[in-house]
């Protein structure tokens, strides 16, 4: 697969004083968040450790949602070694690492935190199987991490796929979420985050998913009457470096960029863990008369079960990625991730 550089992101480039050479003492970490969210959390711990572990020599710039363009477009920029550092939820990867949206499936991690914290940091799938993939395109995969639960939001009590019967719910617009939603019974509608809170309080949409922190930040609950923990999945983050440019960093400073992505994976943990219980503190102060409802194990079981036609989804969004030469092996290599990653979960569980 071969991309280019989209020629509206170089009036970005220019306007950020970005350069295709990359400073010698100036790292560039590129997020699709914005100030305050768990990757800039991320971003703002690893910078911190470079400039202590370098005595101040190395710094590290972030860039923040849309400086730099669209989530692929800083993917790309990092693919091509124009910045050297890149966090994106997995479902941006699509046209760089299709196979690391099996990250997107629904109840693949599950909602248990100490398990999905221990899989996406220790993985040997994620971490021999799949970090292979992202090599092939000039990235190497540092670390994945957990922002929280995806919730979904309501106006109606969903506790079964009959309750999802013709309901709009907002999706990310990658195949897996929509596909996901359509599953489950609902009428899945993807828009960008800005059209949503419009849309939800028009009714023109019915729900949506999200971490509780984001969903807080965005305002969503002042346009929804219920918020459902399905345990369902968390949204994944992923940081990535260019590769040929990590290659040649000296020893020393690779070890830098170990020891601050371990530093950075814990300060983003402990940040999700907390932002979310207390944003959903203030959802519950500030109304108090929306719902919360929790799925008991039994209504997980319903859509878990649901799920399972997904794997053949992903194997045809990975599958459909590739040349004609390379499809049975994309689909091999495509299972193989998956059932890795179940029996590792299962393995935790």
């Amino acid at each position: 697969m071969k991309y280019t550089i989209g020629k509206f992101i170089f009036p970005a480039l220019l306007a950020a004083g970005l350069s295709t050479a990359a400073a010698a003492d100036t790292w560039k970490f590129a997020s699709e968040e914005d100030k305050g969210d768990v990757q800039d959390i991320f971003a703002q711990a690893f910078a911190e450790s470079i400039k202590a572990q370098s005595d101040g020599d190395i710094k590290v710039r972030i860039y923040y949602y849309g400086q730099l363009g669209t989530e692929n477009d800083i993917v790309e920029l990092a693919s091509k070694g124009t910045i050297q550092f890149v966090s994106v939820g997995t479902g941006h990867l699509g046209s760089y690492v299709p196979e690391a949206q099996v990250l997107d499936l629904p109840y693949v991690l599950g909602g248990d935190v100490d398990v999905i914290r221990e899989v996406l940091t220790t993985s040997p799938t994620i971490y021999e199987d799949l970090s292979g993939k992202f090599e092939k395109v000039n990235l190497k995969l540092l670390t994945m991490i957990s922002e929280g639960e995806m919730v979904w939001g309501a106006n109606k009590e969903i506790r079964n796929p009959a309750d999802f019967d013709g309901q709009k719910i907002r999706t990310f617009t990658s195949t897996i979420p929509v596909e996901t939603y359509k599953a489950f019974g609902a009428n899945p509608t993807p828009l960008s985050w800005g059209e949503v809170y419009g849309a939800l309080q028009l009714k023109t949409v019915d729900g949506m998913v999200n971490p509780i922190y984001f969903i807080y930040n965005a305002k969503w609950h002042e346009v929804q009457d219920y918020l459902i923990f399905p345990a369902q999945q968390p949204y994944v983050g992923t940081v990535s470096t260019n590769s040929a440019w990590f290659n040649d960093l000296p020893a020393n400073e690779q070890e830098m960029v170990t020891k601050a992505i371990a530093e950075a994976e814990q300060a983003a943990h402990d940040y999700q863990i907390r932002i979310n219980q207390e944003n959903l503190d203030k959802i519950k102060a500030e109304r108090p008369d929306l719902q919360i409802v929790t799925l008991s194990e039994e209504e997980r079981a319903v859509f878990e079960a649901k799920s399972t036609a997904l794997h053949e989804t992903f194997y045809n969004v990975v599958e459909n990625a590739y040349d004609a030469a390379d499809k049975a092996a994309a689909r091999e290599g495509a299972r193989k991730i998956l059932e890795g990653l179940l029996q590792e979960v299962a393995g935790n569980s």
